[in-house]
C-alpha cells in the first residue's frame, strides 16, 4: 500500500464514496469533506484576494511546515472535470510545491469561491486594506449586493464595509504607493484618510499617514476640515450619499426581476443611464 492511502482515515476518503460520511469523533453532517488531493489538480489562478506575496515570510512557512507539518488544511471547491479550484491557503500550497510534495490535505468546500475566499481571508485578517476593499467591491457588484446585503454575507456591519469601500475613493497613485508601504499604515489609519471630505483633503492627510501619523491624529485633522467645510456642501455631500446608495438598491431589485422588464422600463433606463454618464463626464 503506497504512503498516500496509508494516511488515509474515514475523514479522509476518496471523493468518489457514496452514502452519508461517517461521524469520525462526533462530527456533525455539514463538517465539510477532507482529502488528501493531488498538487497538480489544484487551479489556484482565480479567487485569490492576496495581491502581494512576501517571500521572506513563505520562507518561515516553508521550514514550519518541514519540521511541523500542515497545521490546517488548505481550502478548495470542486472545478472543472477531476479538478479542485483553490480558495484559500495559497501560501500553504506554495510551501509544499517548494518541499517537493505532491500531496496536501484539504478542506473541501460548497458555495460561492469569490465570496469564501474573502470570508476565509478577513477571518484570518491576511489581507491588506486595498486587497480587502477591491475584494469587497468585486463581490457587492458580481451579486448586486446592497452594503447591508454584504455586511451580512461577510459577518461585517454595515459601517465597517462602508469604511472598507471608502478607501476605494483615494486617488490612484495613493493605492499605489499604500500598497508599497503597506506593513507602515495601518487599514484604520488608510480608512480614515479615505473619509475625508475632499481630494485635498485625502492627500494631505496622506502625506501625514506615510509620515507615521497614528489613526487617532489622522481622524482630529479630518474633523477639523469637516469643521471648515460650508455647511451647505457637507448636505449635498450626504444627500448625494444617500441617492447612490439609495440607486445601488433598486438596480439589485432591477436585476433580480429583470424578466419582468417591458420596453417602456428599458426606455426609463436608458434615459436615465444618460443622466449618470453627463453625471460622471462633470
Amino acid at each position: 500500500m503506497s504512503r498516500k492511502l496509508a494516511r488515509r482515515t474515514d475523514l479522509t476518503a476518496s471523493a468518489e464514496v457514496t452514502g452519508p460520511a461517517p461521524k469520525a469523533f462526533g462530527l456533525s453532517d455539514d463538517f465539510p469533506s477532507v482529502l488528501e488531493l493531488d498538487i497538480d489538480r489544484i487551479d489556484r489562478r482565480a479567487h485569490q484576494p492576496r495581491a502581494v506575496q512576501d517571500d521572506a515570510s513563505l520562507a518561515e512557512l516553508r521550514q514550519s511546515i518541514e519540521r511541523h507539518g500542515l497545521m490546517y488544511p488548505i481550502l478548495v471547491t470542486p472545478g472543472g472535470g477531476n479538478g479542485y479550484a483553490l480558495i484559500g491557503g495559497g501560501r500553504r500550497l506554495r510551501a509544499f510545491e517548494l518541499l517537493g510534495r505532491t500531496t496536501i490535505f484539504a478542506r473541501v468546500l460548497s458555495g460561492d469561491p469569490d465570496e469564501l475566499a474573502l470570508v476565509d481571508n478577513l477571518q484570518r485578517k491576511s489581507l491588506n486594506a486595498v486587497e480587502t476593499a477591491r475584494s469587497l467591491d468585486g463581490l457587492r457588484n458580481k451579486h448586486g449586493y446592497t452594503q447591508e446585503k454584504l455586511a451580512e454575507v461577510v459577518g461585517k456591519t454595515p459601517a465597517a464595509i462602508s469604511r472598507a469601500l471608502g478607501i476605494l475613493s483615494l486617488p490612484q497613485d495613493v493605492l499605489d504607493e499604500y500598497m508599497v508601504l503597506v506593513d507602515r499604515v495601518p487599514q484604520t489609519t488608510l480608512e480614515e484618510v479615505a473619509a475625508a471630505p475632499s481630494e485635498e483633503g485625502r492627500r494631505k492627510l496622506w502625506r501625514l499617514a506615510r509620515r507615521g501619523a497614528t489613526a487617532k491624529a489622522i481622524t482630529e485633522q479630518r474633523q477639523e476640515m469637516k469643521r471648515k467645510e460650508p455647511d451647505g456642501l457637507l448636505l449635498r455631500r450626504r444627500a448625494a450619499g444617500a441617492a447612490v446608495r439609495g440607486l445601488i438598491q433598486m438596480v439589485a431589485k432591477l436585476e433580480e426581476n429583470r424578466e419582468g422588464m417591458g420596453p417602456a422600463e428599458r426606455s426609463a433606463l436608458e434615459a436615465i443611464q444618460q443622466k449618470l454618464a453627463a453625471l460622471l463626464a462633470d
